[in-house]
């Protein structure tokens, strides 16, 4: 089934890679010569992605002339004009935006004002702007994986003196470029990284159950669940899991494409109205709405958010089990009433044509009833799934679990104000069930008044890497050389000092060096010496083998996954000096295979552990 009219446009192209922003040439050739106003925070000027930036830029036709940096955490009219007046006052003819939801959207409503002038509550609604008018190129980088801003046509900025989110949608707030590096989002706070990323699962649940929709944004808004709460607990618990960063970045760019074509709904609305009304953090407000909402909605949008259950990673063994149970008691009397007696079968036969299609039509009704029923409790499960995961999130990161911790303290006494404002709000309008006052309210007080507590997280409930990626091995495991060194130096002591290995080892009488790539690093193993000798980095005499690899591969060989030999005839390891001695080597290193998954999770890097 289709919708009877739907459009969809991306004209932004996408750039991802790890460590891309460092030699980012290439991709910009296409711009020219330009004239780029940097628009970011103080925060990351300080964490140091702006320098970045700025030189992976230096070797470009992109100069950057300017630099504003006073974007705060909810962008206001005041930033929006200041922006713009410095990008006119040095002559800007291109915007890049480095940082979260905020800064990227004063980037966008700059651009209005930078191009039209007047002033900006002149441009506030939706799509004022004729499709033949273009506004400055951009160039968007972010650096939450949340918001999505990088490719949604909406912007929202704070008009502090009436406590009220202005609303901007243009078809031409989508930047040129949008580029995902992971290695920028490393250092976000783990209540950020936790309150951004059930934003943009936010993102991907609206869009998938709202009025508007379309068969590509329910593709997008699937995976985008998929890919963000398969994460989310990842990345808070393991900041440095690269891999897990870029999943969420680009589960977020996925949920931004989607609600872009599909708009949001009541959770949007009621958190644009906690955030103008009480100031609560935009994704803060998402996570503590959500399920609210989802519960909510939950009737009128059954088999969709059964969809969204088995995305988030709901199966039926509970359900089914439940359902067997019951019948063996003989307590599930709807099956036995409903269902065609075994009996009745010689009717089929034996009665008129009437009676048989009246069968068949019976047996096909129960089939329906057991289906919805089936998809009832997965829906419900699902609303479940992201209460326990708000306060998982709460154990890992500090997250509020409810508005008075997150800062209400005034026992809600704007609480109406907060009502009128979210039926005000224009998401409203593509929520599937159509709002009212009291429910608004009713959520609400339930989020303010609720205390739960924290939900421990085991590593049982992380991510398990291999089932989660298709079974394949991790890619850039190790973020720089820093932390290869700090991983195989204290392995390769272990192994040394291990009763069984180190003696075996020490008889090889080999010198052998491990030259690694991604990230670089030598060690060496000299064993031709009366000790045992591990050397880190140059290394003065001449090494009997050397080995040069990736250094995802050498981990993968110590999960024991990885064959030696096939590797070297793949060229996968190239490999001089002594081979075959080399390979001797392999019946004696066996037992590290098993030493290695638990040396990563003594040393608390669990989740590099291959499964």
């Amino acid at each position: 089934m289709l919708p009877e009219y739907f459009e969809f446009t991306l004209p932004t192209r996408l750039v991802y890679g790890i460590g891309i922003l460092g030699n980012i040439g290439n991709s910009v050739k296409h711009f020219g010569k330009r004239r780029a106003i940097l628009v970011t925070d103080k925060i990351l000027v300080k964490a140091g992605p702006v320098d970045i930036v700025k030189k992976g830029f230096e070797n470009t036709n992109i100069e950057i002339v300017c630099k504003y940096d006073n974007v705060p955490p909810n962008s206001t009219i005041k930033t929006v004009k200041s922006c713009a007046l410095l990008a006119k006052k040095h002559k800007c003819d291109m915007i890049i935006a480095i940082g979260g939801g905020s800064v990227i959207d004063t980037a966008k409503v700059a651009n209005i004002l930078i191009v039209k002038g007047g002033k900006l509550e002149d441009h506030m609604g939706a799509y004022l702007l004729d499709r033949n008018e273009e506004l400055l190129p951009a160039i968007f980088i972010p650096t939450t994986a949340g918001t999505g801003s990088e490719v949604t046509k909406v912007a929202v900025i704070a008009d502090p003196d009436n406590d009220v989110k202005l609303p901007f949608a243009e078809e031409q707030f989508l930047p040129r470029m949008a580029i995902l590096d992971p290695e920028v989002t490393v250092s976000m706070p783990g209540k950020l990284t936790a309150a951004t990323g059930m934003d943009a699962l936010t993102h991907a649940i609206e869009a998938y159950v709202d009025k508007e929709w379309s068969p590509a944004s329910d593709a997008l808004a699937l995976h985008a669940i998929k890919l963000i709460s398969n994460n989310i607990l990842q990345v808070c618990a393991h900041p440095e899991d690269l891999m897990a960063r870029g999943a969420m970045l680009a589960g977020s760019f996925l949920a931004g494409v989607a609600f872009s074509h599909s708009m949001v709904g009541m959770v949007h609305g009621i958190s644009h109205a906690l955030g103008g009304v009480y100031h609560i953090p935009h994704g803060l407000a998402n996570a503590l709405v959500l399920p609210e909402v989802m519960q909510f909605n939950l009737k009128s949008r059954l088999a969709r958010y059964s969809d969204i259950a088995m995305a988030l990673g709901v199966t039926f063994p509970q359900a089914i089990s439940e359902g067997r149970s019951m019948l063996e008691s003989g307590r599930l009397d709807f099956i036995k009433n409903k269902l065609i007696p075994v009996d009745s079968l010689k009717d089929w036969v034996d009665t008129q044509s009437f009676r048989a299609r009246g069968l068949a039509s019976k047996a096909l009704g129960n089939l329906l009833f057991i289906d919805q029923w089936f998809r009832k409790q997965a829906a419900e499960a699902g609303v479940e799934k992201i209460r326990i995961l708000t306060r998982q999130l709460a154990y890992l990161t500090k997250m509020p679990l409810n508005l008075k911790d997150a800062g209400i303290t005034d026992n809600l006494a704007k609480l109406e104000q907060v009502a009128a404002t979210a039926m005000e709000d224009g998401s409203m309008l593509y929520n599937p069930v159509e709002p009212d006052r009291d429910a608004i309210i009713k959520i609400v007080k339930k989020l303010y008044y609720t205390r739960v507590e924290p939900l421990p997280v085991s590593e049982e409930d992380l991510r398990p890497l291999a089932s989660k990626r298709g079974g394949k091995e991790m890619k850039n495991v190790f973020k720089d050389t820093d932390m290869l060194y700090s991983v195989f130096m204290a392995f390769y002591e272990e192994l040394k000092n291990n009763p069984e290995i180190g003696p075996a080892l020490q008889k090889t009488d080999l010198c052998i060096q491990f030259v690694y790539k991604n990230p670089a690093a030598v060690i060496t193993i000299d064993a031709g010496k009366k000790d045992l000798i591990i050397h880190k980095g140059d290394f003065k005499g001449s090494p009997e083998v050397t080995m040069t690899m990736n250094a995802d591969f050498a981990h993968k060989f110590w999960h024991g996954k990885a064959n030696l030999v096939t590797a070297l005839t793949r060229r996968q390891v190239v490999a001089k000096g002594n081979v075959p001695k080399t390979i001797k080597l392999l019946p004696i290193l066996k037992p590290a295979y098993a030493l290695y998954p638990r040396f990563l999770r003594e040393k608390g890097l669990g989740h590099l552990v291959m499964g």
